[in-house]
């Protein structure tokens, strides 16, 4: 974990009083720098490389958690009590793909300048770091989902009516039909016969059809009562693998 993500992983972080920054700072220390002993510098060097405001003088901070036996002292310098040091571990030891898939959904609008609905990703968001995993996997495929449908709208709408026709010859039985916006998308047609169509159409790729169907079957497992059960570790690899590779390659 790098300094900088603790902003994503410790909820609120900026707005923590100074006691709490330090002990975040003093745990990020120990547990991702692998220092043993602290130095109130250390301690500075966090805020100063997080551009936060810190406390004019860190002693009487240190000498209060020091009072508290949150942080001991000896002639070395500084160390995170090791009961609060656990606690620490609980809350906040994320494993590194934890902090990418974080990373990864706040990041998104800076490397999608064309992202136009913000809803699904944020609701990803708070479902992810919530540990509302079923949930996170819903909504991270209606990012996706929606993703490929506004493409469709602005850029393919001519090749996509008319693969739809090719493809599903069925469906245009009682006269042509065409879609034009995104209710006629939602209304006319199943998400596998949209996929469908856009491999069809060459709108998307091989691999990148052979990735939404895959996706759409665990997110159908996951949005229907059943026993199935969704882990972090699955939310989290089915999360990576849509947005890096689809989300990402239709942008």
């Amino acid at each position: 974990m790098r300094l900088e993500d603790l902003q994503q992983t410790v909820p609120g972080f900026a707005a923590k009083g100074h006691a709490d920054k330090i002990k975040v700072f003093a745990w990020y220390l120990h547990a991702h720098e692998g220092m043993v002993q602290l130095r109130p510098r250390d301690l500075r060097a966090c805020y100063e490389k997080l551009h936060l405001a810190a406390p004019s003088s860190l002693g009487g901070y240190l000498e209060n958690l020091r009072r508290r036996k949150e942080i001991l002292k000896n002639s070395s310098g500084y160390r995170l009590e090791g009961r609060v040091r656990e606690v620490f571990n609980e809350r906040y030891g994320a494993r590194t793909i934890t902090v990418q898939v974080t990373k990864l959904l706040v990041d998104l609008p800076a490397r999608i300048s064309d992202l136009r609905d913000r809803t699904y990703l944020d609701e990803a968001l708070i479902c992810y770091k919530n540990g509302a995993f079923r949930a996170a996997v819903v909504m991270t495929w209606n990012l996706a989902y929606h993703h490929l449908c506004d493409l469709i709208l602005r850029r393919r709408l001519t090749e996509f009516n008319q693969h739809w026709r090719n493809t599903y010859p069925g469906h245009h039985k009682k006269g042509p039909r065409t879609i034009a916006e995104m209710e006629d998308l939602a209304e006319g047609l199943k998400e596998s016969e949209v996929i469908s169509i856009c491999r069809a159409g060459s709108i998307i790729t091989k691999d990148i059809y052979a990735i939404l169907t895959e996706k759409l079957r665990r997110r159908n497992a996951a949005v229907h009562p059943s026993d199935v059960t969704i882990s972090q570790l699955e939310a989290e690899e089915f999360i990576h693998n849509i947005v890096e590779n689809v989300v990402l390659k239709l942008a």
